[in-house]
């Protein structure tokens, strides 16, 4: 779109509600858009003030890809004048520091670089950079990125038209139901804001809405109905009201924080009024999504923090209802994100490496194996440990096997199973066992699907090996960060109760230690698997994949199950450098047969 229109001897800003009318030299009321002549000129293109990886629940959005980052960014200027800003010290700033400034393809990539999955334009109010914002937009898409306004919803009919396809998803603050507060304290027009939110709705944008109680300002039982009939009668009873507590700033300082009484007397207003989503925010308050149709906790949540998360494919998988709401969906492939790197791209390398493996040990008894422990190193360092594992049970057949194995790239919080459809291996795809992940999901809440967190080694070096030697059985990944070992053993006991599953647990263990050092430290480890005894693992072992191991452990001791430490080996084997060294083990649990 063009940003402007000429108006006899003025150019009218197309940006926001206002539609300034400037003559030229003349700057609009945001501050920033000026009439140089043959146009408006955004004077804030690529300058930014702020930027920051925030997670997407910071927004507010509670229901636009939960669990995910956004890269925030922000300029100066407003073109509103809020006496309670939190960030006037930039909305209400007019210099623009000129030293500071992006190109929207630069802001991209430290998306991409961050594992950013929408780019949310905030701080100050973005319309008034809507040009910079929508290039950015534009080179996003090209990434699969999305993008997020959080905005007063005083944009110009132009812009939100042009957002049609481009902007994802918007958080609009209802300041108020009341016209004169707007005009006298705030800017803008509330009946102007009031269409706009119908307006971005009717568009397709993601709509969600932010009301900050204030004392004595906005928090009548009166007014607080007001803004929920509107929503459920004019947008709908499913679109998420955030209800947001006030404490002293900028120019308002004698008003007092917002008591939490007055936030639950807006959330019971919200519900009786009908609408299926309401948040209190800005409190610490545990701020739950319930199915609306069956009432079972889909997410948990208390303010920026997920602990739960079980929707997948944006349904609630206890009665399949959908959830209103932008979900990231499972379908489509795991791609591989380090073949050529930890293990050849082409199968017949892997095939003449595993037969040279082969070649260089035998086998002795019978062990009726259950799990591995195996390591996740290139091949070239680790391959033939693992090999010897995985060739021992060659001859087993499960219906599926569970990969599990720490994120090394991706902070997680709890772990994230893979809801891909199959899963990419020189060998060919491997089926994923969607429906078994779904319910495992739904069965244990620390595990969620970040889809970002399956590029990783540790879990994707077993696949080459397990469409190698079990080639019909299907998979299932899980990568694991911050969490309690007790908590996965659990799951872990879970999976091995089912016949027809084979569980890997994958570790490499200490790291660049010299080779006696390492020796030592890895001594530890190997005793505390063998022995099965969980104090010993923290008497200094040192494992990438401890708490997995741990976890299998624990399950081992309450199945009664024995381990065999088959091989261990540095990268000394490799390298014939012994002052920086990488351990290495394969193990199997299960029952000695006789």
């Amino acid at each position: 779109m063009q940003y402007f229109r000429q108006e006899k001897d003025r150019l009218v800003c197309l940006l926001c509600s206002y539609y300034c009318k400037l003559k030229e030299g003349q700057t609009g009321i945001c501050g920033v858009n000026k009439n140089i002549g043959d146009k408006i000129e955004c004077l804030v293109y690529g300058h930014y003030s702020a930027l920051n990886n925030d997670p997407i629940e910071k927004k507010p959005l509670y229901h636009f890809i939960p669990q995910t980052k956004s890269l925030s960014l922000g300029t100066v200027g407003c073109n509103f004048r809020c006496t309670f800003c939190q960030n006037h010290g930039i909305s209400q700033e007019k210099n623009i520091n000129k030293s500071k400034y992006l190109s929207p393809k630069e802001v991209v990539q430290i998306a991409l670089k961050n594992a950013c999955k929408s780019i949310s334009y905030t701080y100050n109010e973005p319309t008034i950079f809507y040009p910079y914002a929508k290039d950015i937009a534009l080179e996003a898409k090209k990434y699969g990125i999305k993008n997020v306004y959080v905005t007063n919803g005083f944009e110009s009919s132009e812009v939100i038209d042009d957002m049609k396809g481009l902007i994802d998803a918007v958080n609009v603050d209802l300041k108020s139901f009341s016209e004169s507060y707007y005009k006298k304290e705030l800017g803008g027009s509330l009946k102007q804001v009031l269409e706009n939110l119908k307006h971005f709705k009717k568009n397709g944008i993601w709509v969600e809405i932010t009301t900050l109680v204030v004392l004595t300002k906005n928090d009548s039982v009166e007014e607080l109905t007001k803004i929920a009939k509107f929503i459920k009668n004019e947008l709908d009873a499913f679109t998420p009201w955030h209800i947001s507590s006030f404490h002293p700033d900028y120019k308002e300082l004698e008003l007092p924080r917002t008591p939490f009484e007055s936030l639950q007397k807006a959330y019971k207003i919200g519900k009786k009024e009908g609408l299926k989503y309401v948040y209190i925010g800005n409190v610490g308050f545990e701020n739950s999504t319930f199915c609306p149709n069956c009432n079972e906790n889909l997410i948990s949540r208390v303010q920026y923090k997920v602990s739960k998360n079980i929707i997948v494919d944006g349904k609630c998988p206890k009665c399949n209802s959908k959830i209103d709401g932008v979900f990231e969906m499972s379908g489509s492939s795991r791609k591989s994100a380090v073949s050529g790197a930890f293990y050849p791209k082409d199968k017949n390398e892997i095939i003449t490496m595993i037969d040279d493996f082969n070649s260089k040990f035998t086998i002795n008894g019978s062990f009726d194996t259950k799990a591995l422990i195996v390591p996740h190193a290139g091949y070239v360092y680790s391959g033939f440990t693992a090999n010897i594992a995985y060739s021992i049970v060659k001859d087993k057949k499960p219906k599926r096997v569970i990969v599990i194995g720490p994120s090394h790239k991706v902070y997680l919080e709890g772990a994230s199973i893979a809801l891909f459809e199959n899963y990419e291996t020189p060998f060919g795809d491997i089926k994923i066992d969607q429906e078994y992940s779904k319910n495992l999901k739904y069965k244990f809440g620390f595990l969620n699907f970040i889809p970002n967190a399956h590029a990783e080694h540790s879990t994707e070096t077993q696949a080459p090996f397990c469409k190698y030697y079990f080639p019909d059985s299907q998979i299932i990944e899980i990568v694991y960060g911050k969490m309690d070992f007790e908590e996965l053993s659990k799951l872990t006991d879970f999976i091995l109760e089912d016949e027809e599953n084979f569980l890997l647990i994958s570790t490499d263990l200490s790291h660049f230690y010299t080779q006696e050092e390492a020796n030592k430290l890895d001594n530890i480890c190997l005793n505390a698997i063998a022995k099965r005894d969980l104090s010993l693992f923290d008497k200094g072992c040192e494992a990438c994949g401890k708490l997995g191991v741990k976890a299998v452990i624990k399950s081992a001791i309450n199945k009664g199950y024995i381990t065999q430490v088959l091989h261990y080996c540095t990268s000394y084997d490799r390298t014939k450098d012994a002052s920086r060294v990488v351990g290495y083990t394969s193990v199997l649990i299960g029952n000695k047969i006789l």
